[in-house]
């Protein structure tokens, strides 16, 4: 039986953390100055677009797919969070 990988990081900003990027290289990427990237992390990166994604997606050398996906589950667990809702466990595999 194959097993999956275990994840490094949950959401995007897990990915930034594990491989040691500042916030201020993140807003230069994706072409936002900090003061737009602060509140868009307010925000739960609700107001993204797929061109700052695509960028974003470039500079970390990985899928625009993946990246949409990291951040989609910092939205998903802000909006569960505000529903109340309990929040889905990490997989302990």
């Amino acid at each position: 039986m194959e097993q999956k990988p275990k994840l490094l990081y949950e959401d995007i900003y897990g990915l930034f953390e594990f491989r040691g990027i500042k916030q201020g290289k993140i807003a230069e990427v994706m072409k936002m100055s900090y003061n737009n990237w602060y509140k868009t992390k307010q925000n739960h990166l609700r107001n993204l677009s797929l061109n700052e994604i695509g960028e974003l997606a470039m500079f970390l050398d990985l899928p625009p797919e993946q990246v949409f996906s990291l951040c989609f589950a910092v939205y998903k667990r802000a909006y569960l969070e505000e529903q109340n809702m309990p929040l889905p466990e990490p997989s302990k595999a």
